[in-house]
This record gives structure tokens, sequence and C-alpha cells, in this order.
């Protein structure tokens, strides 16, 4: 594609390239560059970009994208934002595939990953095939399903995605937009056909994340602007001013929850073995859906992907087949032997952690519970002091453990953490070995007593000083401890 085309839509305040000239491929890593390609000098937290710039010329960049004037003689477009560049440029090369899909964004504090998979196999259902999808867990547009290890791909890559799942004849793609995603610009230029607000909590509040929680809040906020179709939990913090941001930017506004208020609303909650029965409500008609997921709060979730898909109108049988037997790997599995329950959850900050505790106490009253968990090194200190007072106000006893600790010391990690369930009671045991750890936490577990492990769900990977170090996965430990 020629430069000239690639450039459309972004704001160049200087050009040395020839704008005929001829781009194969585009890169934001200079260690990938080949002859004749583009090279976008990208700046993070910790990183000046232009410094890759002569790796790049080595390797034969045709010219540079950047947002500060190169040292070196090689061509370049100066821009005003070097990362808002490479999402159009993205956009530019793949012929803005998601113009041409119907495409289904998630946002939320807790339950991205499980309402994707809710909407995902409505999806399914409905259309007769397999759907592509981009989540925490995986990412799927129509080859092999790859192991994901961001929540929402960088922009370029994002791109690549979408063309990926128009050539596979894939027209819908069901994706979780994290907050980091639109502060970073991954996202811009997506028109959504359906954006969905879940909730709303503190979280990824740090100096390599969010500066403060507005800053948080208004990255999140974006997807309500970019969507036609806005479906938002009455529930959430900040309702107010989420509604107003979808009634001015989206065509059709609907909101769901448990009041009759709402468009859509949940009544007669029932427990299954497993999962829930419920009934959803409108102005027209009531229905009653199961879900074989455990975890109350996934009632929620369930509500919020079938007032999307009734929206998109997908029939109530579609729905009603699409949700009951989703299973998400790391969420809310239940593993059970003996009298002894093992429930391998991926819940790691204040909201999750709170809705776990409460349906656990719910749906299993007496119960003594025990839970697993740790927090990331260098994310929000804030959910150190969360998860330790919820542990030390709901649980009987805690292991705490490593939980991607990066360039952080575990044990520091945990003592804080040991801290405040110190305010409540002293019964927990650090130990920073997290295989170890689960292995000793089942094989103390008695029966009728539970036990969470939290914050990994089924990842098989720390970490750990700039690595990803293998690690078996919580659920593969508890089935093999548990020989389920």
């Amino acid at each position: 594609m020629k430069l000239k085309e690639l450039l459309t839509g972004i704001s160049v305040l200087e050009c040395t390239a020839d704008p005929e000239l001829e781009i194969k491929e585009i890169f934001y890593d200079s260690r990938k560059v080949t002859p004749g390609s583009l090279f976008v000098a990208v700046s993070g937290f910790a990183a000046d970009g232009n410094k890759f710039i002569p790796m790049a010329a080595e390797k034969g960049a045709a010219a540079v994208v950047t947002a500060k004037k190169p040292e070196t003689d090689i061509p370049y477009v100066l821009v005003e934002s070097d990362r808002l560049a490479l999402a159009l440029l993205g956009c530019n090369f793949f012929g803005r595939p998601a113009e041409h899909m119907t495409m289904i964004g998630i946002t939320g504090t807790k339950g991205k990953t499980t309402t994707t998979y809710f909407i995902k196999n409505i999806l399914d259902t409905a259309l007769g095939h397999r759907t592509a999808v981009l989540s925490t867990v995986e990412m799927y547009t129509g080859g092999e399903a790859e192991e994901s290890h961001l929540t929402t791909p960088e922009s370029l890559e994002l791109q690549q995605c979408f063309a990926d799942t128009l050539a596979h004849g894939i027209r819908h793609l069901t994706m979780e937009v994290s907050s980091q995603a639109y502060k970073q610009q991954r996202v811009y230029g997506v028109p959504f056909t359906a954006g969905l607000f879940l909730n709303l909590s503190e979280d990824h509040i740090g100096p390599l994340e969010h500066e403060n929680f507005e800053d948080y809040f208004n990255c999140k906020l974006q997807l309500m602007k970019n969507c036609r179709i806005a479906v938002i939990c009455r529930g959430t913090d900040r309702y107010e001013e989420i509604y107003a941001a979808a009634k001015a930017h989206a065509e059709t506004v609907l909101v769901y929850g448990s009041d009759p208020d709402c468009d859509v609303w949940v009544e007669d909650i029932r427990k299954e073995q497993p999962g829930f029965s419920f009934t959803v409500c409108d102005r027209q008609s009531r229905r009653t859906f199961r879900i074989t997921m455990e975890g109350r709060f996934n009632i929620e979730n369930a509500v919020a992907a079938i007032t999307t898909a009734r929206a998109l109108v997908i029939g109530d049988d579609a729905i009603a087949a699409g949700i009951e037997e989703v299973s998400v790997p790391g969420r809310m599995n239940v593993l059970q032997k003996d009298g002894r329950t093992v429930i391998v959850d991926y819940a790691h900050n204040f909201l999750s952690f709170t809705a776990l505790f409460r349906s656990l106490k719910e749906d299993y009253p007496g119960a003594p519970i025990k839970v697993l968990c740790g927090c990331p090194g260098h994310k929000n200190q804030k959910r150190r002091v969360d998860i330790g007072r919820l542990c030390g106000r709901y649980a009987d006893y805690v292991y705490l453990t490593a939980e991607d600790p990066g360039y952080e010391d575990p044990v520091g990690i945990c003592r804080e953490m040991a801290g405040y369930i110190a305010e409540t009671h002293d019964r927990y045991i650090i130990l920073p070995d997290r295989a170890a750890a689960v292995e000793r936490a089942i094989a103390e577990l008695a029966p009728g007593e539970i036990l969470i492990l939290a914050g990994k769900g089924e990842e098989d990977y720390q970490k750990v000083q700039g690595r990803y170090d293998f690690y078996e996965s919580d659920l593969a430990i508890a089935r093999r401890c548990l020989g389920v």
C-alpha cells in the first residue's frame, strides 16, 4: 500500500518520506522489521520509541512514523500521537475490517470474560458455526485458537485479527475491551455494533496503569461513545454518567438489572444442581433461562448477554441453548471429591472477591471457606488492602502465595496482605511457591470445607522478573490432586 494511503485520517505534522512509497508491512517492534517496511516508534511508560529507530533502519525500514523527530537521516513522518497513528495505520493497512463485521465489545471491572463466552456461545448456536472471540482466555479468529496474554491485543495485532476473521468467512466477533485498550488507543477507530458496560469499581490504578480512578473510569466510558447499541447494568457505580454518555452517542440504549424499571430485569432466581434458573422479563414477555455455571454473580452476566442477543434479533430458544452449558476455564470451575469442594476462579479485585464470597455464603450456608490468593507486583496497591480485608472478613483460613509478582518479592506482597487479614484474625500462612501452596491447601481440606483458588484460573504461567515462567495452573493442579 502507498504511504499516502496508509496515512489517511492521521494528523501529520511533517513528512520527509515519499508519499508514493510502497509499504510492504508495518512494525512497532524493531527486532521484527523487514526491508521495505514502515516502523512506528511507539513510546511506552519506560521507553522512548525513537531509540529503536537505528535498529529499524539497519534492518531496512523504508520510513518511520514518530511523535518526535528522529536523530538519524531515515525518511520520517512526524505525527501528534504515535499510538493513535499506529491504530489508524492498522485500520488502513488491513482495509478497516471491523466495519464489515458485527462487533460486540464488553467492558467492566469484573465479568468480562464470562459474559464474552455467554454471548459467543449464543452466536455460535444461533448461526450454526463457531464465531470469533478475543478474550483473556484465548484468541480465535477462524484458524487455530491461541493463548492470550493481553485482555485486548495491541492495535496492529487487533486489526490483523479482524482481517483474519473476515478471511475465514466469520462476520461476528465478541471481545473484551479493557480500560488500557482505550488509554493506549488500541481500539481507536473500531466501530462496535454493541457495547456492554457491566460494572465499575476502583482497580488498575498505579504508575504502569491509570494515574487515578477518573482516568480509569473515563477510559472505560469510551466504549459507550463508540457503539451503536449500548447495554448497561443498572446496578453499576456511576450509572447516571454512563447512561448519559451512551444516550448522547449510541442509537439504542438498553438497561438491565433486577428492577422492573429496567428494559430487561431478572426475577425468581432458583438454585439448581449445578447452576441456577431464573426468569428474565421485559415489557412484552417472561422467559425462564438456566445456566450451569456456579456463582450468583454469573446470573447478572447471563442477563447482560441475553439483553445484547435480543438487541441483535436473536431468538430466545437459541439464547437459552447458548447460555445453558457455558463453562469457561478458570472461571467458577467447581471440583468435588469425597465431600471436599475446590473452586478455581479468576477473582482478583475488590468487586470480584466480594461477589464470590457473598455467593458462596448464600449457596453453601455454614460451610467453612478457605482461600488461596496473592496479588500481582506493580499493579494497583489497593488490591492488597481490599483482598486482605475481604479474606479476613469472609475466609476461615487463608493461604497467601505468589501471583505474577513481576520484579517484586512475592513474600513482601504476601506480608502486606497479611497485615490487613490480621485486622480480623491470624488464621493465615505465607507459602510463596504457588504450586506447593495449592497442593498443601488441597491436602489440608476437610470434608464439608470449600477451598477457593483465586486469581490465576487456568493460566499456565507466572509473570516473574519480566519472564513468563511455566506454572502448571491452579486448575490442572487441583484436578491432579483431587483425581478428577
